[in-house]
């Protein structure tokens, strides 16, 4: 294994920030140049000029505001007579399908505004027209469903800025937010499109965003469409590596502080080496700056990391949400901009490491975190965001392939990581235990080789591929690379968590059985460790709330497991490959998750559910977050979707039956006391099988509410319902057993009021 990445790799193929910004209006294309758009403010109102040369030219309309959330339409400017019109029109997708408008897909094009010519400031004939209105009083639908309230009387233009291809307009917007009258800065522009990029079609093998995003498609369809990445080209195209003749860059936002700053770069040059393996040798560029000027801030021409302005402010403490602000080209998917926003909290960031790696990283016992162990999970983050300005989506890559044993392996976790991508929901390693003495430093998560793998796929260039069909094959060649290396393959559990491959939160290798009886012994040791990282505080609001995000750790591993029950494995392929795209899980594996579970997550133990510390600070068994999650799993192991995984696998030799087999061996496992003669039902196992019942009554009383094929997800078959019948008569046949063996038992009462729910439904 230990060169298995690099073979793969090579059996692919052997391979500034702008400072002169002015008031020129020119735009270079090739070695020809071209005029743009100019602007003026005069009389407190936003005059723009349009040259004959520009027109019916696409370019981008921007809007957005201090969350730097961008907005954007690709639009045109057209001449009707004595008038401008400004327009949406169809997109020509370079992936060879039209973009329909997605708030009017029937219309070829939508007329946002008209203006008059304005004559008075029309000396140089240059189509001038006052855009005051359109800037401070339109409300346009951006993307489907945004709207804003306007109050007029607090909008005003603050100034604008011409730059080579842009021009920047700032204004301050009266809006109703919260039921408030305010005003906020929001930024406008228009953006001339540079020439049309090669594409790269969208494959859904590989886990890439479209050009559109909101269309992404999640099964085995592919969409016709373009993935969304930057423009590299090399400079020397018959070198197999090259510098690019415009790399990517990046500017740090001088907001971000400076002890971070190495940290967040680190982050993003984690990619560097990814993009040579694809041919680009000095692919990302990373600059300081002690300075940023408003228009600079808010230009298309600067991607920025930013730093979020919420940090530090009550009621943000536990803020996860970093994510990417971008304006994508939709006629080729190329990334013009790209912003990197960096929200999540110190606090977010140390309890999430902490829940998981407290026991095997001393650093983590300091809290707050010492600079050294905050900064790489910092670069950890800025990793991960990193790898969505290149196009990579969040979602499950190559999990479930990795080998439990390497989880402990020094040698491995070096060269291959804990997790083929950082763009997975793995987080970091907690699978290792204290005497493996892993260094912290390979506990956390980085840039993987599938992270290699999908940037070969997305950037690489093919100088000596004379046409489009045989690019195709080419890139075919590398999706295919997943037929013998499982940890490159990508799929989604978006909408349907079909297997051990899809789950988030865990680490997830191909025994999740195993590796979550390891996480559990992290568990109890980070249990045993709060009330030590809490002595110095006041108050047990830390406790507290690192006890909670540990019982959400523990439900997270649990569901891992459920993901065993009536789940596959998934290897997305075409009809013309060998092989099945869903191979199910060995029963015997399914097996051993049902005992698992009746085991740790139905009769969980003491060290859990009720440390030392619990006695100290609770006076009421309300709220019970372990049993919701208890109920939540139970739910979870009923659900019509997985009940249809068992009913197709029973299609496939060695399944036979096993939709029966397994509601009874969970029901015999869940009702324990009734089949080895225990006196005492716990108060929390009486609430879960409680549920159970009342979740059983539910679905054979069910009504058949339609026969839409397509509408029924969510609806139980009769042979399921059949199945369930059966159970809940056996099992008021075991409560009467019980009672009439046992009429002075503790917890008779319990067992009569089961019963009470079973006749309801059975003597019907």
């Amino acid at each position: 294994m230990k060169n298995f990445m690099i073979i793969c790799f090579l059996s692919i193929y052997a391979i500034g920030f702008s400072k002169n910004i002015n008031n020129k209006a020119a735009l270079t294309k090739g070695n020809k140049t071209e005029v743009f758009l100019t602007s003026f403010v005069k009389d407190d109102q936003i005059f723009l000029n349009i040259p004959d040369q520009i027109l019916e030219q696409p370019m981008m309309f921007v809007r957005h505001d201090q969350s730097f959330d961008y907005k954007y339409l690709q639009v045109v400017w057209s001449l009707s007579k004595n008038k401008i019109l400004l327009k949406v029109p169809r997109v020509q997708s370079k992936a060879g399908t039209i973009i329909p408008l997605e708030s009017s897909p029937s219309l070829q094009e939508n007329v946002l505004a008209v203006f008059p010519i304005d004559e008075m400031n029309n000396k140089s004939k240059r189509n001038c027209i006052n855009i005051t209105n359109l800037i401070l009083n339109e409300a346009i639908e951006w993307v489907p469903g945004f709207s804003e309230s306007l109050v007029p009387k607090l909008s005003f233009i603050q100034d604008v800025k011409n730059l080579n291809n842009e021009v920047i307009i700032k204004s301050n917007r009266g809006v109703i937010e919260n039921n408030s009258k305010v005003s906020v800065p929001v930024y406008f522009g228009f953006y001339a499109l540079p020439p049309v990029m090669e594409a790269r079609r969208f494959d859904y093998r590989m886990g890439f965003f479209n050009e559109e995003k909101s269309s992404i498609s999640y099964d085995t369809k592919n969409s016709i469409a373009s993935i969304t990445r930057w423009r590299l080209e090399k400079r020397d195209k018959n070198k197999s590596i090259s510098v690019p003749i415009k790399p990517i860059t990046f500017i740090l936002s001088p907001k971000i502080p400076k002890k971070w700053r190495p940290y967040v770069k680190l982050g993003i040059e984690e990619w560097l080496p990814a993009f040579e393996s694809a041919g680009f040798k000095d692919a990302l560029v990373i600059k300081e700056v002690e300075t940023l000027n408003d228009w600079d801030n808010h230009s298309l021409n600067n991607s920025i990391v930013r730093w979020g302005n919420n940090r530090n402010v009550r009621g943000s403490e536990s803020n996860k949400a970093s994510t990417i602000s971008e304006v994508i080209d939709l006629r080729s998917g190329e990334v013009l901009k790209s912003d990197i926003l960096i929200h999540t909290s110190y606090q977010s960031l140390a309890d999430g490491y902490f829940i998981r790696c407290a026991p095997l990283d001393e650093r983590a016992l300091e809290y707050p975190f010492p600079d050294d162990l905050m900064g790489e999970l910092i670069q950890s983050l800025v990793a991960h965001e990193a790898g969505h300005t290149f196009g990579i989506m969040d979602n499950n890559y190559g999990e479930y392939s990795y080998p439990f044993e390497k989880m402990r392996d020094k040698t491995w976790l070096k060269e291959m990581g804990h997790t083929p991508s950082i763009m997975t929901y793995a987080r970091h390693n907690n699978i290792a235990q204290p005497e493996d003495s892993i260094p912290p430093s390979l506990l956390i998560q980085k840039v993987g080789p599938t992270d290699f793998y999908n940037i070969q796929w997305a950037y690489t260039s093919f100088p000596k591929v004379s046409s489009s069909h045989e690019q195709k094959i080419e890139l075919e060649r590398i999706i295919r690379l997943q037929d013998s290396v499982p940890w490159y393959r990508y799929n989604s559990g978006k909408n349907e968590i079909i297997g051990p491959a899809s789950t988030d939160e865990v680490v997830e290798d191909d025994n999740p059985v195993k590796s979550t009886k390891m996480a559990l012994k992290n568990l109890k040791r980070v249990i045993e460790l709060l009330p030590k990282v809490n002595s110095d505080q006041k108050d047990n609001a830390r406790l507290e709330r690192l006890y909670e995000e540990t019982l959400d750790l523990w439900y997270h591993h649990m569901r891992h497991v459920v993901s065993l029950i009536a789940g596959y494995d998934i290897h997305h392929k075409s009809i013309s490959q060998d092989g099945s795209i869903y191979t199910p899980v060995a029963p015997e594996f399914q097996e051993e998750a049902i005992d698992f579970l009746i085991t740790n997550a139905f009769n969980p133990p003491g060290w859990l559910v009720n440390p030392e510390f619990v006695s100290k600070i609770s006076y009421s068994t309300y709220p019970d977050k372990v049993l919701e999650y208890q109920q939540k799993l139970l739910l979870e192991l009923l659900r019509p979707q997985r009940m249809k995984r068992f009913e197709q696998m029973e299609k496939t030799a060695g399944y036979k039956g096993i939709s029966q087999k397994y509601i009874s061996r969970f029901q015999v496992g869940l009702f324990k006391e009734l089949h080895e003669n225990l006196l005492v039902v716990d108060p929390r196992k009486q609430e879960i099988q409680s549920t159970y019942i009342d979740k059983l009554i539910w679905i054979i009383s069910q009504d058949r509410v339609n026969i839409s094929s397509d509408k029924k997800q969510h609806v139980y078959t009769d042979y399921s319902k059949g199945i369930f019948m059966s159970q809940l008569m056996f099992l008021k046949k075991n409560i009467e057993k019980k009672l009439k063996r046992n009429k002075g038992e503790n917890s008779a009462g319990h067992w009569k009021l089961c019963l009470t729910k079973l006749n309801k439904v059975l003597q019907h």
